[in-house]
């Protein structure tokens, strides 16, 4: 049975999903869109006199999804929700005590977390992230990952060039950022692989060297993140191998600098238990995992090993857009992984830079994959016992994810731009 929990979720997911839509038919050369550009820009100028969008960069955006984040935080942090509930850890203060055990020099992945223990399972990177906000307790907590979170807009800003209003603002009213970054910690935490991925690519623009030391040592918070970053590497004009070199050296590095300090906890939590985990998936293997027909064996982590490996390889070799490269290995790690939860779809975020069909795929993609969460996983199947909605959602959002893989390596290298949002006032008449 749905509670009020539920009810607010679902109304924030539509109002998203339909502003999200909104944005990508403005952007459209559809009938819809030559019908709502005029009216969007004579509401701009009824709101505030001008008839453009050249005010829109990414400050606003940010300060607004910022404001929404803090809002939401501010009121679970003041109510008590995010604390210790009976029966029930508590993800905040879980990594809240995983920040105060690094200061403390004890084990930052099992911690003591509302009467029991609880297994944390972001890499280095993550703990020196929550090891500083835990200076501030749960409000610092929320800080530094909101801050983190929220980075992705100025990140898109930065690389997606001409095409940065139209960027921005999709990934603003996306369902991927506010809405799952003020959920649950676990989003916040998550989005830190879009923002390596951004910010190991705007760096790479300056020194691919630069770029892939950053990105292998930010890889180590949650570590599919160094495929994507190792894929994007044949992309660079110079230096595509050292790049490559660089990239894995930082992350291998950083790990057993973290295994040297923390030993076997730190590579059964954080590699090995997330490698065999079976909670639930909102891919294909959801189907299985919800009838308890998916083998435990270790042979399906080597097969999915193998796969993501050899996609990551084809694509250094193949794909000279780094961009691209990224956001390919992004979808195949979505499709592989036998656990794709709905935190984790914000992984996909860099997928806006990949032109228009990616940013209308990753539109079904996201609403998709909250119907199912919010829904038929958390609502129908978890508490009603009803599992065929689920399933068919998995079907669902599996063949999206096939479509968008598909449509990426069909693609050129040529990054596609839209016009509309460039501030310019369109003043010819609509397609007929």
């Amino acid at each position: 049975m749905a509670d009020w929990f539920n009810e607010v979720t679902w109304t924030v997911v539509a109002a998203f999903a339909t502003l999200n839509l909104l944005v990508l038919l403005y952007a459209s050369d559809t009938r819809a869109g030559a019908w709502l550009r005029p009216r969007v820009l004579r509401s701009l100028r009824f709101l505030s006199g001008r008839e453009d969008l050249e005010w829109l960069d990414w400050l606003p955006v940010t300060v607004a999804v910022g404001a929404g984040f803090a809002a939401v935080s501010a009121y679970g942090i003041a109510t008590g929700q995010y604390g210790c509930q009976p029966v029930v850890v508590s993800d905040p203060v879980s990594v809240l005590s995983s920040g105060r055990a690094f200061w403390a020099g004890t084990d930052p992945f099992r911690v003591a977390s509302c009467g029991g223990y609880a297994n944390v399972p972001n890499g280095l990177a993550s703990v020196l992230i929550s090891a500083v906000g835990s200076l501030g307790n749960l409000p610092g907590i929320y800080l530094v990952w909101g801050a983190v979170a929220v980075s992705v807009l100025p990140l898109a800003w930065a690389l997606a060039g001409s095409d940065r209003r139209l960027v921005m603002t999709y990934v603003g009213t996306s369902i991927l950022l506010l809405p799952l970054i003020s959920a649950q910690i676990d989003g916040a935490t998550n989005a830190i692989v879009p923002v390596a991925v951004l910010l190991a690519l705007l760096l790479a623009r300056r020194s691919e060297l630069l770029g892939a030391a950053v990105g292998g040592f930010l890889a180590t918070a949650r570590f599919p993140t160094v495929f994507p970053l190792l894929g994007a590497t044949g992309g660079n004009r110079r230096l595509r191998y050292a790049a490559f070199a660089t990239v894995a050296v930082s992350f291998g590095v950083f790990t057993a600098v973290s295994y040297l300090v923390w030993g076997s906890d730190f590579l059964e939590i954080v590699f090995f238990s997330q490698l065999g985990r079976r909670s639930f998936s909102l891919n294909l293997y959801g189907v299985f995992l919800l009838q308890n027909a998916l083998p435990s064996s270790t042979s399906l982590e080597a097969v999915q090993a193998a796969l993501t490996l050899a996609l990551v390889l084809v694509v250094f070799w193949r794909v000279r857009s780094p961009v691209r490269s990224a956001v390919i290995v992004l979808t195949g790690i979505a499709l592989l992984t036998p656990f794709l939860s709905f935190d984790i779809l914000v992984w996909l975020l860099p997928l806006a830079l990949a032109g228009a069909r990616a940013r209308w795929w990753l539109w079904g993609v996201a609403l998709v994959g909250a119907i199912n969460y919010d829904l038929a996983l958390s609502v129908w199947a978890w508490n009603d016992g009803v599992t065929w909605p689920s399933s068919i959602l998995d079907v669902v959002l599996t063949i999206l994810l096939l479509g968008l893989f598909i449509d990426l390596w069909r693609q050129d290298d040529r990054r596609e731009v839209s016009s509309h949002f460039s501030g310019v006032v369109e003043r010819t008449a609509p397609r007929a």
